[in-house]
Parts: structure tokens; sequence; C-alpha cells
């Protein structure tokens, strides 16, 4: 019984980092997932996706009103503004700054796949130039949640 109890109470200390993780989304939406992407070297740009919950249907009167779309070095370079992520659709990006390091993220789009809706955007991280290059690569992270038509 003690062995059992002792893996559930570790069980919930290995979970709940990703269960707080979830919890950037506004009130009343839910949560999708996450986009990312890692550079080693250099910089790394490319286009993810994520499916909706089967079912989902998006509530497309809300559009948020502010975003930040790049942060660090200033290769990192984005014209994304709030207006331009489609309606229903709520995003948190976020990447490593450090040492010159610098993020961006641009271009979504949410298209239906079959029976599925799947959301898109170009990520991209560079991890700067000069000595700091080689000091660790970069990070770029897009939480995405959605409000569910009631």
């Amino acid at each position: 019984m003690t062995t059992r109890l002792g893996l559930l109470i570790l069980g919930l200390l290995f979970t709940s980092p990703s269960i707080l993780a979830q919890n950037n989304c506004p009130a009343g939406f839910d949560y999708v997932g996450s986009l990312s992407l890692t550079g080693s070297y250099g910089a790394a740009e490319e286009k993810k996706e994520i499916e909706l919950p089967a079912g989902a249907t998006i509530d497309t009167s809300y559009q948020q009103t502010s975003i930040r779309a790049r942060g660090g070095n200033r290769k990192a370079q984005s014209n994304l503004r709030a207006e331009d992520i489609p309606g229903g659709l709520h995003i948190s990006p976020s990447g490593t700054t450090s040492l010159d390091k610098g993020w961006a993220v641009s271009n979504p789009e949410l298209k239906q796949v079959g029976s599925r809706q799947r959301f898109g955007m170009k990520l991209y991280c560079t991890t700067g130039g000069g000595s700091y290059e080689n000091m660790g690569g970069c990070e770029v992270e897009v939480e995405v949640c959605y409000k569910p038509k009631k």
C-alpha cells in the first residue's frame, strides 16, 4: 500500500508542471497544445501545425487584441499583428532571448483538413552571433487556445 501511495505522489509531482503550463489560456478558453521549434546553431525556421480537438466549434466573435510576436536578437523579425490571428484563437508566444538569442512568429493560419481544423504558423529562432553563438541553442514556443462556441 505504501508503494502505491509513493508512486501516486511521484506521478502527481511529475505531471503537475505540464498541468500548470496549460493555464495560460484566458478564462473561457480551451487549451489546444503548443507549437515549438528548437535550433542548435545559427537560425531555425519552420512552419508548425496542430490539430484542434475533434468536433471543436470556435466562437469567431473573439479577436485577440495584443500580441508579442518577437523577442531578443534583432535578426528575429515579425510583422504579425493581433488582428492577423484567426478569430476565436488566442496564442501566447515566447522564446529564448539570453546571450543575444531571439525568436519570432508569423503567418498564422487556420484551415480545414478533412473533418478537423488545423492551426499553423511560422516559427523562427536564432542563436545570435559572435562569441555567444556556440553557447546553447534557441527555442520558440506558442501556446494555442480557442474559445468554444456555446
